[in-house]
């Protein structure tokens, strides 16, 4: 058995998460500069009573928005990281908390080794069906292809459990 940590699969699972939390918090700052320049106003009192309140309502929509999306990236993302994925005999096994899917490898197409770091990124390809979707709530599946997680050093340990006698493919790194 092999055990692949998923949190090193982040960047290239829930990249576009990460975007666009980058992007909220871009929003959100550049809301608070804007509503320090609003709020100074400079005009009538009835006016910068309104800039005043759209200046809060701004930062509130802002900070608001971006909270939402880190409460969402904390429910749904961070317990699929949390989790391992294990390359055994009988299958790869999908675990989180008392939670547990397992792919058989008759249903896994190709298991693919790409470098990354000290180690190697895994990713897998279904013949049949589609990854799961909802082991640990996590937004990963439901596709034909997933990324599993990172192993430190070479692939060996996986190639040796991966099963070309069922005809799956093994892609070795820079194949």
């Amino acid at each position: 058995m092999v055990t692949l940590r998923r949190d090193r699969a982040l960047l290239r699972t829930h990249g576009f998460v990460l975007a666009l939390i980058t992007i909220l918090v871009g929003i959100a700052v550049f809301g608070i500069a804007s509503a320090a320049v609003f709020a100074d106003g400079g005009g009538p009192a009835w006016m910068d009573l309104g800039l005043r309140t759209l200046a809060w309502l701004w930062i509130a929509l802002t900070v608001g928005s971006l909270l939402a999306a880190a409460a969402a990236f904390a429910l749904f993302v961070l317990p699929w990281l949390s989790g391992r994925t294990e390359i055994t005999d009988h299958g790869i096994v999908l675990r989180w908390r008392d939670r547990s899917q397992t792919l058989p490898w008759i249903d896994v197409e190709e298991l693919r080794a790409v470098p990354a770091g000290r180690g190697h990124l895994y990713a897998v390809r279904m013949a049949v069906g589609t990854t799961p979707r909802r082991v640990g709530r996590g937004w990963v599946g439901g596709t034909r292809e997933a990324y599993l997680g990172w192993h430190d050093g070479d692939d060996r340990a996986v190639a040796a459990l991966a099963r070309p006698s069922l005809g799956i493919k093994y892609r070795a790194p820079g194949r």
